[in-house]
């Protein structure tokens, strides 16, 4: 009689073997394009069949839309904004900003080759604005829920978004520390947006002097 314990091992493996060949895959991708690329170079280089490979991932577009799942930014985007609703905007945005600079530092090879990709590919460019719109989306989703808090101004989130996203790019790819550059871009973007502006303070008490 056979236990749930083996279909358990089995899906272990498969995803084990899922895993292999997508960082194969991104490993090749990134040294010889993705159209130099074979299919049979990468089940070759991962040591499996052709036909293996074709079970998991039908095509190499397939491939790469895995490869951004697993090492794009959007499920650590998620995380990063799943916070207390209490929790000051700039922290929850500086959370971001250091995690998607970490996040791009380490994995610079993937950053390198969906930028070469979408230049060249309309399949690769179609992939990468999916992910940026959803990135966007839920970045100014969670905009709009300060704006209904009353911490920020209503404000335009999509540009917002796309404003942070662009200064976190330019930082990484300029090889600029995070602090000052990404810090301060948010607290540039956060001075136009702030319902209470960070200068607005009570006015000092007034001093006389003796007459």
């Amino acid at each position: 009689m056979s236990t749930g314990g083996s279909g358990s091992k089995r899906e272990q493996q498969a995803e084990q073997r899922r895993i292999q060949l997508i960082d194969t895959a991104l490993a090749l991708f990134a040294e010889h394009g993705i159209e130099a690329t074979r299919v049979s170079d990468i089940a070759q280089t991962a040591g499996v069949a052709q036909g293996l490979l074709y079970h998991y991932f039908p095509s190499k577009d397939a491939l790469l839309a895995a490869i951004i799942e697993r090492h794009g930014p959007l499920r650590m985007l998620a995380e990063a904004l799943a916070t207390p609703p209490d929790r000051p905007a700039r922290e929850t945005l500086l959370a971001v900003g250091m995690r998607l600079y970490a996040l791009a530092q380490e994995r610079r090879t993937l950053l390198q080759l969906i930028v070469r990709e979408i230049i060249w590919r309309p399949e690769t460019r179609g992939l990468g604005m999916a992910v940026r719109e959803q990135g966007l989306t839920m970045l100014a989703r969670y905009l709009q829920s300060r704006v209904a808090a009353g911490e920020l101004r209503p404000h335009d989130s999509l540009v917002v978004g796309q404003t942070l996203a662009s200064a976190i790019i330019v930082v990484v790819f300029a090889q600029l520390p995070a602090d000052p550059f990404i810090t301060g871009a948010i607290d540039v973007i956060l001075q136009g947006i702030s319902a209470q502006p960070a200068d607005a303070e009570a006015p000092a008490a007034e001093t006389t002097t003796g007459g």
